[in-house]
């Protein structure tokens, strides 16, 4: 038997490298650590707060609806919608859905739902007959608030084709129906008479007389479902509850100073062009700003570009969040008013869905030079961050992760064998923590399938940690591409392709092949006025990215990238429109 003193030099120091590399503390775990404690706050005890510090101070404004509230003047139309939901019948728990476009009555329904311990369920409003169903019945909606119509949608047509008895009744009469039979009203947001619903006129007068008593709400109670945008697969209800929205609310809003702000007497208008029924729309769009008491604008009913800059140059808006392609739409009808009409006052700006590329951050410099945007990461099921920016982070720090892992949470990443992996190497992102959803509504077998028996949530998302204590999202696991073996994140080329002086925005995935297993794919949007080739975009990549990662399929994109209602890029789409294309040329060929 050799004696540990027998072994070679080279061996000894081979094994030194390995121990230190593979040493506990190199592994990919983070937690962040915070002096400021969690609170027990509820949603309806933030704003019933908000109502008596700063009555007199504006809540909410709506400018596609003309309509502006103060806090003490919400605080009246919550009581009022409050009245009619206890006059209807609805208790502590049940699911109130709510299947419409931002406006008054949505933030309304969240105060309203959240003082009663009723259960907000926020619905897609392009979702059409059979994507309805699905979301009514599993989450056992039993009053329904909505619209007739909005954009193309006639919301009582996509109702009767669910049930066609549904409004065989006389109006203003609960809803009687075998294939939803948990619903028994719906609320059209409408001075119309239809039979079988309430117009919000009448379910108004039927609540006038009547009164509530609002019941012992716990932090940890369920409040609001929200489903996952489905990108990848059918949407899922995730429930989440008081405490961990709220207290994630005002993480993010202290981290980007926004509190400190707010103490010091400098008071932050929040541009809101994402819809509610979002998890980052519902909590930097309402939550935040509520706890911070702050006033919310909502530009428009469904994103306009127009609409947004129209809020932010003359209600002078300090603070603007969206998806990447959101801020790109706007600053593209930003450049395009006259230089007098550009004056704003924005400071802060937050990206989420993808980290702030740097076509992205230099766009926006130029445009908004006194601000600064920060990137964000989060998802439904984490009520929604777990990585955020700080306000002085610098450009580099800011292009080059999500940001630093959140107060109070725990993450790790993990290989295929759920071992961690060491400090910046890739890997699947798992996060623990209060911020994490009480479950998916009614579906057990999918909760145990996200959450372990340790509590870690399993996000599906390809991380990377450091130990600086950042992270970077480098893909979703589903969208990794496996060719001939290798590894590749769309992401890294993606933001290659996007440093080409006429490409505006890419996205990069997998499609098919017999040889390779997969191919790299790229559908490219190019600057406006700009004329490239496929020829030109593979020539302009030869010798500055590896061979293997250069598209072999390159697509221009002239209607721009399907998009969800919430501005995430729908890259199976693209996918399937790339295979039929490529199906098509081999055909013709």
């Amino acid at each position: 038997m050799k004696r540990f003193s027998d072994l070679s030099e080279d061996f000894m120091l081979d094994y030194l490298r390995f121990s230190r590399n593979n040493h506990w503390s190199k592994y990919s775990y983070l937690y962040g650590a915070s002096s400021n404690p969690l609170k027990p706050y509820t949603i309806g005890g933030v704003f019933n707060d908000a109502v008596q510090e700063n009555p007199d101070r504006e809540c909410l404004v709506s400018r596609h609806e003309n309509k502006r509230y103060t806090f003490a003047a919400m605080d009246i139309e919550v009581d009022k919608l409050c009245r009619s939901f206890n006059a209807i019948g609805l208790k502590h728990g049940d699911r109130v859905g709510i299947w419409m476009p931002n406006c008054v009555l949505y933030y309304k329904a969240i105060m309203a739902t959240a003082r009663l311990g009723l259960i907000l369920v926020t619905i897609n409003p392009a979702y059409q007959s059979d994507e309805l169903k699905h979301t009514l019945i599993l989450a056992e909606v039993k009053c329904l608030i909505t619209l007739e119509k909005f954009k193309t949608q006639n919301y009582p047509d996509i109702l009767e084709k669910i049930d066609s008895d549904i409004w065989n009744r006389p109006s203003n009469t609960p809803i009687k129906s075998k294939i939803l039979p948990m619903l028994e009203s719906v609320i059209f947001d409408s001075e119309n008479c239809i039979n079988g619903a309430y117009n919000l006129q009448a379910l108004l007068d039927i609540g006038c007389n009547s009164d509530y008593n609002i019941p012992k709400i716990q932090p940890d109670e369920g409040c609001i479902i929200q489903f996952t945008s489905g990108t990848t697969g059918k949407p899922k209800a995730a429930l989440l509850n008081h405490f961990a929205l709220m207290n994630n609310a005002h993480c993010i809003m202290k981290r980007i100073g926004i509190e400190d702000d707010i103490r010091e007497g400098k008071l932050h208008k929040f541009c809101n062009p994402m819809p509610f029924f979002h998890a980052s729309g519902l909590s930097i769009g309402a939550l935040g700003p509520l706890i911070v008491k702050s006033t919310v604008y909502l530009p428009s009913a469904h994103f306009d570009p127009k609409a947004t800059v129209d809020v932010l140059t003359k209600e002078k808006c300090t603070f603007m969040f969206g998806t990447p392609t959101i801020h790109l739409d706007t600053m593209s009808a930003f450049e395009k008013l006259p230089p007098e009409q550009q004056d704003n006052n924005i400071k802060i700006a937050i990206t989420g869905g993808a980290t702030c590329s740097p076509n992205l951050m230099k766009k926006f410099k130029n445009m908004f030079p006194r601000a600064k945007i920060l990137s964000l990461f989060g998802m439904t099921e984490t009520s929604p961050c777990s990585f955020q920016n700080f306000i002085n982070d610098s450009d580099e720090k800011i292009m080059s992760t999500m940001g630093f892992i959140q107060n109070h949470v725990e993450a790790k990443v993990v290989d295929t064998n759920g071992d961690m992996v060491p400090f910046g190497t890739p890997g699947e992102l798992l996060v623990r923590g209060y911020l994490i959803m009480n479950g998916y509504f009614n579906d057990e077998e999918k909760t145990k399938e996200a959450i372990d028996s340790n509590g870690w949530l399993h996000t599906g998302d390809q991380f990377v940690l450091y130990e600086d204590g950042y992270g970077n999202h480098v893909g979703r696991l589903k969208e990794m591409i496996i060719r001939g073996g290798e590894n590749l994140f769309p992401k890294e080329i993606e933001y290659f392709l996007e440093s080409h002086p006429m490409i505006s925005q890419v996205q990069v995935y997998g499609i098919p092949d017999q040889r390779m297993g997969e191919e790299v794919c790229a559908s490219v949007i190019i600057k406006k006025g700009a004329t490239v080739t496929e020829a030109d975009i593979k020539a302009y990549s030869k010798g500055k990215i590896s061979h293997f990662k250069i598209p072999k399929y390159i697509f221009i994109e002239k209607d721009g990238f399907p998009l969800t209602a919430s501005g995430k890029v729908q890259k199976h789409i693209l996918r399937e429109m790339a295979i039929q294309r490529i199906s098509s040329l081999i055909k013709s060929s």
